[in-house]
C-alpha cells in the first residue's frame, strides 16, 4: 500500500509594499508622455497658419513661427527627460506669452474671427498641458497668465475685437479647469489603485507569517514525537530491552535536538546531516550515499533527516528486525533518500488510528518542504519509505 503526498506550487507573489507608488507613477509618466507628443504636434501643426500673412509681415512672422516649432521641439525633450526646473517654466511661459503679444505680425488680417488663429491653438495646448504636469498652483497660475497674454494681444492687434474674442479666451480657462479636473481624479484613482494593491500584500504578507507560524508549530511537534515522545514510548513498552546508559545517551540528543536553535536559512551538506541522524539509532544500518548529493537547502535537509530518523525509528519499533538500508542520491532534479527494512512489514488498511508517524512525521514533513513522500509496505515483505526533494 502506497501513501502519496505531492508538493504544491503557489502562484508568483507579486508585491506592492505600503508607500511604493507604482500605478501613481506610471499614470504620471503617461500623463508626461502625452502631453509632451500632444504639444509638439499640435504647435507643429498650428503653426502652418503664417503662411497667410501678407508677403510684407511674413519674414518676420516665419521667423517667429521657427522660434515657437524650435522651442516646441526642445521643451518636448526636457519634459520627457524629467527636468522641471523653475527657470523651465519662466522661460516657457514668457516664450509664450510673447507669441500672444505678436499676433499684430502673425496673424493674418482675414482672420477676424480671434478662434481661428493658430496663437489661440498653441495657447490652449500650453495650458492644458501644463495642467497634466505641474502642480494645481503652477497650472493655475500658467492658465490665467496665457488667457491674459492672448487677450492682451488681440487687444494690441485689433481693439475693436476685443469683446468677441474673450467667449474664447474664458474657453481657454474652462479647457485647463477640466483637464485639471480630470488629471485630478485618474491620479486618485492610480492612488487608489495603489492602495488596494498594498492592502493585498499586507493581506498576503499575514497569510505567509501564519502559514510560516504553523509549519514551525508542525515542525515542532513533528521532533518532539521524533525525539522524546518515541524515547519514552520504546522505554514503557513491556519487557524493554534498553539499557539505562543508552536510555540516558538518547535522552541527552533528545533535549539537545530540542533546544538546538537551527539557522532555517543557507544550504547544508546533506550526508553529513544524515550520518549524524544515524549514528543516533540503535540499528545495524547499511548506508549508500552518492557522491554527488551537495550542498541542500536547509529547511529542506532538516526535513529529510527527520522524515529518514522517524522511518528507522518506525523500523526499531515495528519491524522486527535490528538492520536497514539507508541509501541517498541525486535523480536528475531531484534528491532521493530511501529507508528499507526487510521486516515483517504492515497493511496500512489495518494500522491503529493512533499510529500516525509515517504520515504525520515523514509524508507530512516533507509536503511542507515542497517534496514528497511514499510509504510501501506489505505484510511479510519490509518496508520501504522513499523521500524525494526537488532541487533547484
Amino acid at each position: 500500500m502506497t501513501t502519496d503526498s505531492s508538493p504544491r506550487t503557489s502562484p508568483s507573489d507579486t508585491r506592492t509594499p505600503r508607500g511604493v507608488r507604482v500605478m501613481e507613477r506610471q499614470f504620471e509618466g503617461y500623463a508626461v508622455t502625452t502631453s509632451a507628443w500632444s504639444r509638439l504636434v499640435t504647435v507643429g501643426a498650428a503653426v502652418c497658419g503664417v503662411i497667410a500673412v501678407p508677403a510684407a509681415k511674413l519674414p518676420l512672422a516665419g521667423a517667429i513661427a521657427a522660434v515657437a516649432v524650435a522651442w516646441a521641439v526642445g521643451y518636448f525633450f526636457w519634459l520627457r527627460s524629467g527636468l522641471r526646473p523653475r527657470l523651465l517654466t519662466v522661460v516657457d511661459l514668457t516664450l509664450v506669452s510673447g507669441f500672444c503679444l505678436s499676433q499684430t505680425y502673425t496673424v493674418p488680417a482675414s482672420e477676424g474671427r480671434h478662434g481661428n488663429t493658430w496663437i489661440l491653438v498653441t495657447v490652449s495646448i500650453v495650458a492644458v498641458t501644463y495642467q497634466m504636469t505641474r502642480p494645481g498652483p503652477t497650472g493655475t497660475a500658467a492658465a490665467l497668465l496665457l488667457a491674459g497674454a492672448d487677450l492682451a494681444g488681440v487687444v494690441l492687434d485689433r481693439p475693436a475685437t476685443w469683446g468677441a474674442a474673450l467667449p474664447n479666451v474664458l474657453w481657454l480657462l474652462v479647457q485647463s479647469a477640466l483637464a485639471r479636473a480630470f488629471y485630478g481624479f485618474l491620479l486618485r484613482r492610480s492612488r487608489a489603485a495603489d492602495e488596494a494593491a498594498a492592502s493585498a500584500a499586507a493581506v498576503r504578507r499575514d497569510l505567509r507569517v501564519a502559514a510560516a507560524r504553523h509549519a514551525a508549530e508542525r515542525e515542532y511537534l513533528a521532533t518532539l514525537h521524533d525525539t522524546a515522545c518515541a524515547t519514552l514510548l520504546m522505554a514503557s513498552l513491556p519487557r524493554s530491552d534498553l539499557r539505562p546508559e543508552v536510555l540516558r545517551a538518547q535522552a541527552r540528543r533528545d533535549l539537545e535536538r530540542l533546544t538546538q536553535e537551527q539557522d532555517g536559512t543557507g544550504d547544508v551538506d546533506l550526508a553529513v546531516l544524515l550520518h549524524e541522524e544515524i549514528r543516533a539509532h540503535p540499528l545495524q544500518v547499511s548506508v549508500r550515499f552518492g557522491t554527488d548529493l551537495g550542498s541542500t537547502w536547509r529547511p529542506a535537509a532538516d526535513a529529510l533527516r527527520g522524515s529518514m530518523g522517524e522511518a528507522l525509528r518506525n523500523v526499531a519499533r515495528h519491524a522486527g528486525v535490528d538492520r536497514a538500508e539507508v541509501s541517498a542520491r541525486r535523480d536528475g532534479h531531484r534528491t532521493v533518500v530511501t529507508v528499507r527494512d526487510r521486516g515483517v512489514g504492515f497493511d496500512s488498511a489495518v494500522v491503529p488510528g493512533h499510529r500516525h508517524g509515517l504520515t504525520r512525521s515523514v509524508v507530512a514533513r516533507m509536503h511542507t518542504v515542497g517534496g514528497r513522500a511514499t510509504v510501501a509496505s506489505r505484510p511479510g515483505e519490509g518496508t520501504t519509505v522513499r523521500m524525494e526533494w526537488p532541487r533547484g
